[in-house]
């Protein structure tokens, strides 16, 4: 009964009653294992990272991001991917987990010593103390070694004079492939001189290449004479053979070529000037190689044996210096302990961390100690746990409060993802975060935040979608998108030729973010949150959510249309652009450059993309739109407003023909609430095929508070194929069998409502049934236009989209329903319905399953939400200052 999917098998009835109204609520002293989004906000704040995001056109810092500069993490504690409630105090560290964790606590822990450090002593103070005698050493090292590269042949004629060439090692040369005789008349072909280039950089023989070109010693030698000279360099150097003869083959074949790149680079190519070291340095580098080379020595082999000289002389100092202070040692461990489990060491705790820091010194040095010890600590319980314990002295109930420590992490995580806040942390120092009123406080403050910015979506972030923030408590919005669950929707694999239009990854993209900002919207106004969601008729449609932005954009499309519509534009030529040179210059359409009209890309030149603009903003504009939709004036590599204008086509908006909204969100027919949202319904649907099971399943479950059991392991669930019938006829001949409807009585009936919209969340009338055998026109393919419809065409059958609704307790409310409007609009006049949206909302911010006990918690937020017209933050506060949130009870036996 602790587990998520069976959350509904509490007596609903009772919850609400008032019966069990007097039971004291509390919450079990617990461990809570943190959460994806925990994960990526505890290494943002450990390894400093400064995530950027777009917010309304503006760039702003964001939490939550999950990418670092050269570090990749495994998030382990990935939730599962269904709608509802997804996070819940009940899942134990696993050997998976641990797996991932030892990864990520080694990559991070090198990212910490090797990165993070270096580039700030005061992250990490005592790691730089400690290590302060071995960086010096190793910068020593890196100073040494990079002179020597560059500069050992010189060094070694000014130590061993005339001696020096006779200690070379015997000149061998490579031996290349013949070149095929050619006949009269007849080029050798070869590849382009990019690619030459490039696998010279990668044999890594471009720098001695261009060095030696810019020698002026060089700089009258034939072709011939340079590649000898290279081939001795790379030669005495000790490079491979294999490499040697690469780098040679491509000299040979594209010589002048090299010598051309040159000329037109030169800026990028700087002379390696020689400059010595100090003269102790360099007496210790001709010592060190007159001590070390020996005849016939390739100069790498008296480099290394230099290097590894030092690098033991150097060790021998460390150890003579002796390891870290305890003092040292303390200070580490409590700058380790703030920095990843967000608190100072007790005193045992410290001398415990300080002993094994000594016995990782010992045995692993400095820095591989250091690393360990962070390792360590990454991988203790703490780190991966939320605490959540009462202190103090029980109530006659055996209760406690949570300790103000524990309250502000538990206040904190119920709102965002990250760790408390200055003020959160200073009311639990300070004694103010143990009444009801404290947290009532601190609650409220943080849900009108409004100055911190959180990245929404994961899967987004990676598909580097721009608009994907929220200014509002992360978890406040993040509740509305598991409870409909309308994110899954860019899991669900389409086919662009079904939809209609290129790019659908862009638009269902785009889809989620303008569900997101709706919500957002809903939440922000804060009246009648519930019944809004579920039958708002305005939505956002292609567009950022800054209505002046979005005007700005139509109305510069409309003066482009209405400098030109008069105008024989179809045929015009560059001298007939050049009349209106000022305009464009004014309007800067894309790739219509007046001052360069030779230009041009991979969809034409100028005048062909001048003309297809042309006809793109002439098809927003000629059938008496008011509004241009500020989409692509062509289609092109790249975006030149806004990506994903393709997602017009799921509200059933054809881009030559769409009187756009600048003003939104803004009225959309045949649509109300989330429920008939695109988002909604692509996410309850198969790849192909809408799915009445799924979507009725859902409205029972979640919205009527019911209880549908698992399919039987005796039962086929296939609906069959038969390409002459609707959906709704094939899944009725199945499921409304005796033995089946038991079940699907529940489903059925509140998801055939739904059949007036098809898999992708289009509305329709008609059916199409895709089959070849029923196929009546093939669609056009698209070939760079972005206004033409690729679907075919088939025959159709009409829809019945009439259902039965029934489980609201309200007799006025259950009934037939003509389709899924009605069906919405009844939901949110259900008291069932609300109460069941509250008892999601109690498992979502208290990781639990509600129980009897639970009951005066559930009534107060119930009357909170009506009290307060519908307010969703007055949930949220009757919540999270309820005795089920405030109150622990050890776990008893």
């Amino acid at each position: 009964m602790q587990k998520p999917e069976y959350g509904n098998y509490v007596d609903h009835d009772k919850l609400f009653s008032g019966e069990f109204k007097d039971m004291p609520g509390f919450t079990y002293d617990r461990r809570w294992l943190m959460s994806e989004y925990i994960f990526n906000a505890k290494f943002q704040r450990i390894l400093q990272g400064n995530a950027r995001a777009k917010r309304y056109g503006q760039t702003v810092s964001v939490f939550g991001s999950h990418k670092f500069r050269d570090l990749s993490l495994t998030n382990p504690f990935l939730l599962p991917n269904r709608s509802g409630v997804r996070y819940y105090a009940n899942t134990d560290l696993t050997g998976g987990h641990l797996s991932s964790m030892l990864t990520n606590a080694q990559n991070t822990s090198e990212y910490m010593t090797n990165y993070l450090v270096k580039r700030n002593p005061k992250y990490l103070p005592a790691v730089t103390q400690i290590m302060a005698m071995e960086d010096a050493h190793n910068a020593t090292l890196a100073t040494r070694r990079e002179f020597l590269e560059n500069f050992i042949d010189r060094l070694c004629v000014d130590v061993f004079g005339n001696e020096h060439h006779s200690l070379l090692p015997e000149f061998i040369p490579v031996t290349l492939n013949k070149l095929e005789s050619l006949e009269e008349g007849e080029t050798y072909k070869k590849a382009p001189t990019h690619v030459a280039l490039k696998m010279l950089t990668s044999l890594e023989g471009d720098d001695t290449v261009y060095q030696a070109l810019l020698n002026p010693e060089h700089e009258n030698k034939t072709d011939d004479e340079f590649r000898k000279l290279c081939e001795r360099t790379w030669f005495y150097f000790g490079d491979h053979e294999r490499d040697i003869q690469g780098r040679m083959t491509i000299l040979r074949d594209y010589m002048p070529e090299i010598r051309e790149n040159l000329e037109k680079n030169r800026r990028k190519f700087k002379p390696l000037v020689y400059k010595p070291l100090t003269d102790d340095e360099m007496k210790e580098l001709q010592s060190s190689v007159r001590k070390h080379r020996k005849p016939g020595d390739h100069y790498a082999d008296i480099i290394d044996k230099c290097i590894a000289q030092w690098e033991q002389d150097f060790v021998a100092e460390r150890i003579e210096a002796g390891p870290p202070s305890k003092e040292l040692l303390h200070q580490l461990v409590d700058e380790l302990s703030l920095q990843i489990l967000e608190r100072s060491p007790d005193s045992a705790e410290s001398e415990e961390y300080v002993a094994l820091a000594e016995s990782y010194i010992d045995k692993l040095g400095n820095l591989k100690a250091i690393q360990k010890l962070i390792q360590t600590m990454m991988l203790s319980s703490e780190f991966s746990y939320r605490q959540e314990f009462g202190r103090g002295m029980p109530d006659e109930h055996g209760r406690r409060m949570l300790s103000p420590r524990d309250a502000s992490y538990a206040i904190a995580y119920a709102l965002t993802d990250q760790s408390p806040d200055e003020q959160l942390v200073e009311a639990a120092k300070s004694g103010k975060l143990n009444t009801i009123e404290d947290y009532r406080r601190e609650v409220t403050r943080i849900l009108n935040q409004r100055d911190v910015y959180y990245l929404i979506d994961p899967i987004l972030e990676d598909k580097n979608y721009p608009d994907n923030t929220t200014n509002m408590a992360i978890r406040k919005l993040r509740f509305f998108r598991e409870f409909f669950g309308y994110p899954t929707a860019i899991t669900i694999f389409k086919d662009e030729k079904r939809f209609g239009g290129d790019r659908l990854e862009n638009a269902t993209a785009r889809l989620l973010n303008e569900t997101d900002r709706l919500v957002e919207h809903i939440l922000e106004r804060d009246q009648h949150v519930f019944e809004e969601l579920l039958t708002t008729e305005e939505f956002y449609v292609y567009h950022d959510g800054d209505n002046e932005r979005m005007q700005a954009a139509s109305d510069r499309i409309k003066s482009i249309y209405n400098h030109f519509k008069d105008l024989d534009w179809q045929n015009f030529d560059k001298e007939d652009l050049l009349d209106h040179r000022d305009f464009l210059k004014e309007v800067k359409m894309r790739s219509v450059d007046p001052d360069n009209l030779e230009a041009r890309n991979r969809q034409g030149n100028t005048i062909q993309l001048f003309k297809k603009s042309m006809t793109t903003i002439t098809a927003r504009l000629d059938k008496g739109q008011q509004e241009a939709a500020p989409y692509d004036l062509y289609r092109g590599y790249g975006n030149d407003f806004m990506r994903g204008y393709n997602v017009a086509k799921f509200f059933n908006f054809s881009l030559d023909n769409w009187d756009y909204q600048t003003q939104q969100p803004a009225k959309v027919a045949n649509r109300s609430g989330l429920l008939t949202h695109p988002a909604w319904l692509i996410a309850h649907a198969q790849n192909t095929e809408t799915d009445p099971v799924i979507r009725g399943k859902w409205v029972r479950e979640k919205l009527l508070a019911g209880t549908i059991p698992d399919v039987p392991i005796t039962v086929d669930a296939a609906v069959p194929e038969d390409h002459h019938r609707t959906l709704r006829n094939r899944l009725a001949s199945v499921t409304e069998v005796t033995y089946c409807w038991k079940c699907h009585q529940h489903m059925n009936p509140l998801g055939y409502a739904f059949e007036a919209y098809d898999d992708f969340g289009r509305f329709r009338q008609e059916e199409s049934l895709e089959h070849p055998d029923n196929l009546v026109q093939k669609g056009p393919e698209q070939r760079g236009d972005h206004l033409v419809d690729t679907r075919d065409t088939y025959k159709t059958l009409p829809v019945d989209s009439s259902g039965y609704l029934e489980g609201t307790g309200d007799d006025s409310l259950d009934g037939e329903v003509r389709d899924a409007i009605e069906l919405t609009k009844r939901l949110a006049k259900s008291q069932r319905v609300r109460q069941s949206i509250i008892r999601h909302a109690f498992r979502y911010f208290m990781g639990r399953n509600e129980t009897l006990s639970d009951s005066k918690t559930l009534i107060d937020a119930e009357q909170a939400y009506i009290d307060n017209n519908g307010s969703f933050d007055a949930v949220i506060i009757s919540l999270l200052t309820s005795d089920s949130f405030v109150y622990r009870k050890a776990i008893e036996d």
